[in-house]
């Protein structure tokens, strides 16, 4: 791995390691000996390991592992039986002759040991409580990001279609473990109680030593993660591709400029950097509003109180939403990996294609309202911000993860702090931090 990646990997996963995962984007295949492993991407592999092993290790109990014992049954049939020797077995028949009624049948059935048993649910009880919590915090990223996700065009469907993906992935992940449980279930026909304890003696059949190597993953999960999905995923795991990457350590470096200029985020961000959504961040009772990745559609209302005009549908990274002179006005980042100065340049196609719902006034005729600024975030080695035209109008913040220096971009996000405080509060705070 290349070490601007690694960068990015670092510390988005400092931040938090859903951010490493694909999600609507596209993918690369990295080494996992560089710690890019997701927890969710961990917690999933890990649920299909335990679950498709059981059925081999409950099958290894059964004919090698278990021990023997010998039952007497009686039965009417003299097959593969002996003579009684109870009394009452017998009766007299018509010619008053004792004939056997039921016959002896010595049977030899396998005894399973439990304690291996009751330390499987105990394995998938940890799985169990570990899916619970990632559902719930998955489910609501994905809700969230459904809400931004709307139009008609097919990349939108396709969004919609992954996101509903995700979903079907947990509850299948529900689906496996409560399967497995069944497994366990009817080998012995009653409740097994979970147990903590390693089993002892611990049955020395292939496929249960094989857990063993692995079984203080499902036990102590962060400990020993990284050498667990290292021999299960042949040393290589999928993460989001290097643009979107980059694109999500921009936004995590947007919101610690906002915070040290004294924004509060009440709720957690990631799932918003994750899959798209909301983040709203308050200051001396103002809110500011960033949508990440907002779907516009033309002509269709959305939430951030924006739409595309000229072209179906646009789709910026960064709309940060402040109120204004007359309601609300944005200002838009849009990261790019390359320091192609068209590129960067053509972000300011925002300012043209994206307009508020509601007009301003000037003069007291209606007017449309454009974003106030359209800018790039790109990867290059300047200790200042770069305009693209007199007015400051677009231009590029330098965001390199191997040179990286906050100030271009708080002193950028300073001008939108001033602006939104000053519409706000009906003054000018200039150097409040």
């Amino acid at each position: 791995m290349n070490p601007f990646i690694q960068k990015l990997v670092d510390d988005l996963k400092t931040f938090s390691s859903e951010l490493l995962l694909p999600g609507l984007h596209a993918t690369q295949q990295v080494s996992t000996d560089m710690g890019t492993v997701a927890s969710t991407t961990a917690l999933l592999k890990s649920i299909d390991f335990l679950t498709n092993l059981i059925p081999q290790l409950v099958m290894e109990l059964q004919t090698t592992d278990s021990t023997h014992k010998f039952l007497v049954h009686y039965t009417p049939s003299p097959k593969q039986a002996t003579f009684s020797r109870r009394p009452n077995d017998y009766q007299l028949d018509i010619a008053k002759r004792l004939l056997p009624a039921h016959w002896l049948r010595i049977l030899q059935v396998a005894e399973i040991d439990l304690r291996p048993l009751r330390w499987l649910v105990y394995l998938l009880e940890l799985q169990q409580a570990a899916l619970e919590k990632v559902h719930t915090r998955t489910i609501k990223y994905i809700d969230d990001s459904l809400l931004t996700q709307q139009g008609q065009s097919s990349y939108a469907q396709n969004d919609r279609a992954t996101l509903l993906n995700m979903r079907s992935r947990l509850d299948e992940a529900y689906a496996k473990l409560e399967n497995a449980r069944t497994t366990l279930l009817r080998t012995v026909q009653f409740k097994l109680v979970p147990s903590s304890n390693l089993p002892h003696p611990y049955p020395r059949s292939a496929a249960w030593l094989h857990l063993r190597r692995f079984a203080q993953q499902f036990i102590k999960p962060k400990e020993y993660l990284p050498s667990f999905l290292h021999n299960l995923l042949h040393g290589t795991v999928e993460i989001a591709d290097t643009p979107y990457l980059y694109q999500r350590w921009c936004g995590v470096k947007l919101l610690s400029a906002f915070e040290s200029l004294g924004w509060i985020c009440r709720d957690d961000p990631t799932g918003a950097l994750f899959l798209g959504g909301e983040v709203r961040l308050y200051k001396a009772e103002i809110e500011l509003n960033i949508w990440i990745e907002p779907r516009l559609s033309r002509r269709k209302a959305h939430p951030s109180g924006f739409l595309c005009k000229e072209v179906t549908e646009t789709h910026p990274d960064y709309l940060i939403v402040t109120p204004g002179p007359s309601g609300i006005d944005a200002f838009i980042l849009d990261p790019t990996t390359t320091s192609d100065y068209e590129i960067r340049q053509g972000k300011a196609k925002y300012l043209d294609t994206i307009e508020a719902m509601s007009m301003a006034s000037v003069a007291g005729i209606p007017v449309v309202r454009n974003p106030l600024r359209a800018w790039s975030a790109a990867p290059l080695h300047t200790p200042h911000c770069e305009l693209d035209d007199s007015e400051g109008r677009t231009g590029t913040i330098p965001m390199h993860p191997l040179d990286w220096s906050p100030v271009p971009l708080l002193e950028w996000v300073r001008d939108i702090h001033n602006y939104a405080l000053a519409w706000g509060t009906g003054k000018m705070l200039m150097d409040d931090n």
